[in-house]
């Protein structure tokens, strides 16, 4: 069962031995930890001005938009919120600075990212070690997200120097990405090149694979959700049942100590 482990997050269940396991949701910013490394070190050998810089630097926004939100997470779930931004949550905040614009001079945060890896490394190894069918998961989201960067540069490859093409640009090869592994197909940008096409299906078969995973990560979250509920309305029957025999042994303890009355 997958369940979940963060340095600052309260768990939700436990594996047989009382030691909790990652939800999806923390294997999935994990394997983006993971796949962000690569995306940093694949744009950095290439030029500047490339579109494919461009493009890698549009999906390293949206990996840092993650981290983000996962920093504000853990200081949402933190028992001891000055503890954890003063500790992991450096590491957590500086590997979600993206290296744009201004904030380029920040670009040094990126190396933080490599503690987010080594930590997500370790979830992952023992998620490897304590539960094959979660680390299956973690591979299939790995994949997913390489799958969906690799196939848009390769589509941005082939089609941007093709006649009538329409994909030429790191910014147009990133939005056909979204729009074709999400189903939805606005049609609006399209490959042109037998190539390209080819890698649209692989894109619109792996978008299916994804978005099934999402959505059972969102359901099995909200049945946590409601589990959770249950047993706390089933804890407070309980207590209240218990509350109710207490005070009725006290009575009869009253009853019984009380004097009997005169003939």
């Amino acid at each position: 069962m997958i369940e979940q482990t963060t340095p600052a997050s309260t768990p939700d269940a436990t594996d047989g031995d009382g030691s909790t396991l990652p939800s999806a949701y923390d294997l999935f910013v994990a394997i983006a930890a993971v796949v962000s490394i690569g995306v940093i070190t694949w744009q950095l050998t290439l030029p500047a001005t490339s579109e494919v810089s461009r493009l890698l630097e549009i999906f390293d926004w949206a990996f840092c938009a993650l981290f983000l939100v996962d920093y504000l997470r853990h200081i949402v779930l933190a028992k001891n919120k000055l503890k954890y931004i003063f500790t992991w949550g450096i590491f957590d905040l500086g590997s979600s600075i993206p290296a744009v614009g201004p904030l380029r001079y920040a670009r040094v945060a990126r190396l933080l990212r490599i503690v987010r890896m080594l930590r997500a490394g370790r979830m992952l190894a023992e998620v490897y070690r304590r539960d094959r069918t979660a680390f299956a998961v973690a591979l299939l989201m790995a994949a997913g997200l390489i799958t969906v960067i690799g196939v848009s540069a390769a589509v941005l490859h082939v089609e941007r120097d093709a006649a009538g093409a329409t994909i030429t640009t790191g910014p147009e090869a990133a939005w056909w990405g979204v729009v074709t592994v999400s189903t939805v197909g606005y049609g609006d940008i399209t490959p042109v090149t037998d190539t390209g096409r080819v890698l649209a299906v692989i894109l619109m078969v792996v978008g299916i694979g994804l978005f099934a995973t999402f959505a059972g990560a969102v359901a099995n979250v909200f049945t946590r959700q409601v589990q959770r509920s249950a047993n706390i309305d089933s804890l407070e029957d309980r207590l209240i049942r218990m509350e109710r025999h207490q005070r009725d042994i006290h009575t009869s303890l009253k009853k019984l100590q009380s004097p009997a009355p005169d003939d």
